[in-house]
């Protein structure tokens, strides 16, 4: 057998060219590699870049809304303060410390508070915790009364205590505001509107005092409107127009600048005048120099005590100092209601016969307070000449219920039910006394006129609270019946009052409607006043609307209007009897927002 042989390998030899591509393929897998792994390690970093992006947006978006819901809940807790204090609710009453809970986007949320005041100001505050301030009453009269404002420095967290703050996912806000509460008696105003003011006299009118609205101010006038005042403000905006009807008013409206010139407002200078806020706050700022101020401005709501102050179980009622209901009369002694019905001999009756009140179209059951009766004089003197100061009297509250008196008594609920309280023979009076009612209160003559010589020591103070106040002349008599032709209502004659008073009203709808009778006829008139005065020096404030005298203004036959010689009583800036009886306007100036840092040199 032959043996196998192999044959040798046939090889090629490679040309110069063939060399140098496979070189290149080479490289080329080498480049493609190194670039793939390039890419794998750029993609990998964007990647966590992304990553680390997209969990600092979360991060960074979760931390606005923290910082949001925080802000949301301060503003919340900053307003419970405010009207809690005007509701004679101080939270710091007894500590410098506060918490509360309120309500945002349907959640309930923790607050907390601290009061820096003893801290800030240590030297300076009262016995009561707040720090009074003594500024001029108008900025522009130099030499004119002054008024005490009294404030307090707050710190407000979020959350159960101070380092609660708030959790929104991954992120916190421990935001905080420090806020100074300032409040000063309503009647420190000449005009307080807890809603919208309609200024609309049909005569020539000079107002002088502070003016205030917590809504829009419709202003005009048949004649001249004068307002002296450094401090015609609103919340919402003002309108030289009528709210009911959107008419104006041919007559002149001027206001005191800051200089103390007057300067008119046209009819074609309010708001609406101008095509955005930012012009009108211009015309404004140049024309009045800071004294007319409106919402676009930034002008704050100045709370005030509600309706429910005055109501039988209210701050009022509970905190009284004399209870009238109906014809007994009680002092409250150390807390406790006695019955003085038998010292008074006679001075708190039940009227024998019923007044017609032609705006209600009804007759009205009176309890009768005579305020000239010799035992009421010389009980209240007496009581308020002894030793023992938590007994005196300056505050009375008289009611009317049916009797016996049903469980949670409301008359602003009952069917059928209007029964009101009078005043009569009130010229003098025997010390600062505030009257207070759930019932309409009538005045009827002369009120608080004896001893008006400035420095006399027997000067005295005096304010009405009630859902209506009504004004009854020194000539008014019960006679009226219903069905009485307008020919047949007594003529007034000129009457007086020096006193301040609060008072509801029948508002005028939004969107017009049936006039709320404006501030001129805020004070209800029953009588033909023609071409007579009715003098009031006190203050004009509207908190509410009425519950139980709730018949619209504007019936014919009703009364005729009188002469206003109205004015604001400086003499209610020094009452320093009552000034802490009156109800209190509260409101702030915010200092500062900050995430955790100290807010004031020496305070953490």
């Amino acid at each position: 057998m032959d043996p196998i042989i192999l044959a040798p390998t046939s090889r090629t030899k490679s040309t110069p060219d063939q060399s140098l591509g496979d070189s290149q393929r080479g490289s080329a897998l080498l480049v493609t590699a190194f670039m793939i792994l390039v890419i794998g390690l750029i993609s990998s970093a964007t990647v966590a870049t992304t990553l680390t992006r997209s969990k600092d947006s979360r991060f960074q978006l979760d931390k606005l809304k923290a910082r949001t819901l925080a802000e949301s809940i301060l503003d919340a807790a900053q307003k419970d303060i405010l009207v809690r204090t005007a509701n004679f609710d101080d939270p710091f009453e007894f500590s410098t410390t506060a918490t509360g809970t309120v309500l945002v986007g349907g959640v309930s949320y923790n607050w907390n508070a601290t009061d820096l005041t003893p801290q800030v100001y240590p030297t300076e505050i009262e016995d009561d915790g707040w720090r009074p301030i003594e500024v001029l009453y108008d900025s522009t009269d130099t030499g004119g009364p002054t008024q005490t404002l009294y404030t307090r420095v707050v710190q407000l967290y979020p959350g159960a205590n101070s380092t609660s703050g708030v959790e929104m996912d991954s992120a916190m806000s421990h935001l905080r505001r420090t806020i100074e509460v300032q409040r000063n008696p309503l009647f420190d105003f000449a005009i307080f509107y807890d809603d919208d003011l309609e200024l609309l006299p049909g005569p020539s009118m000079t107002f002088a005092g502070k003016v205030h609205a917590n809504g829009d101010i419709y202003v005009g006038v048949g004649g001249t409107l004068t307002i002296d005042s450094d401090y015609f403000r609103c919340t919402g905006e003002i309108y030289r127009e009528r709210k009911n009807n959107g008419s104006t008013t041919s007559g002149t409206v001027k206001i005191k600048d800051s200089s103390g010139v007057f300067q008119t407002l046209g009819n074609d200078e309010d708001f609406e005048a101008y095509s955005d806020p930012q012009e009108w706050i211009d015309f404004a700022d140049e024309t009045w120099d800071g004294t007319v101020q409106t919402g676009s401005h930034g002008v704050l709501t100045q709370n005030a005590p509600d309706i429910g102050s005055i109501a039988n179980n209210g701050h009022y009622r509970t905190s009284a100092d004399l209870v009238i209901h109906n014809d007994r009369v009680y002092h409250v002694q150390n807390g406790i209601e006695v019955d003085v019905t038998a010292q008074m001999g006679g001075a708190i009756t039940e009227s024998s016969s019923d007044m017609y009140d032609a705006r209600e179209e009804t007759y009205v059951p009176l309890t009768e307070l005579d305020l000239s009766n010799p035992t009421f004089q010389s009980f209240v003197t007496t009581v308020n000449s002894d030793a023992d100061p938590d007994n005196d009297i300056h505050q009375v509250y008289a009611y009317r219920s049916p009797d016996p008196e049903p469980a949670n008594w409301d008359p602003g609920v009952a069917n059928n039910w209007f029964e009101g309280i009078r005043l009569t023979n009130g010229s003098e009076l025997p010390d600062d006394l505030l009257f207070v009612s759930e019932d309409p209160i009538y005045v009827q003559g002369d009120f608080n006129t004896a001893h008006r010589t400035e420095g006399d020591p027997q000067m005295r103070t005096a304010a009405v609270i009630s859902d209506a106040v009504n004004l009854l002349s020194n000539n008014w008599s019960d006679e009226r019946e219903a069905g009485d032709s307008y020919s047949d209502i007594d003529n007034a004659s000129e009457t007086t009052y020096n006193m301040a008073f609060v008072t509801g009203n029948v508002r005028t709808p939004d969107g017009g409607g049936d006039y709320s009778g404006g501030l001129e006829n805020l004070p209800r008139f029953h009588e033909k006043w023609s071409n007579k005065k009715a003098n009031i020096n006190g203050a004009f404030i509207n908190l509410f609307q009425s519950r139980v005298a709730t018949e619209r203004w504007g019936k014919s036959g009703v009364y005729k209007p009188p002469i206003r010689n109205w004015l604001f009583d400086p003499g209610l800036l020094n009452s320093s009897t009552l000034r802490n009886l009156f109800p209190q306007a509260v409101g702030i100036d915010r200092l500062v927002w900050d995430e955790g840092q100290p807010l004031m040199p020496g305070v953490q």
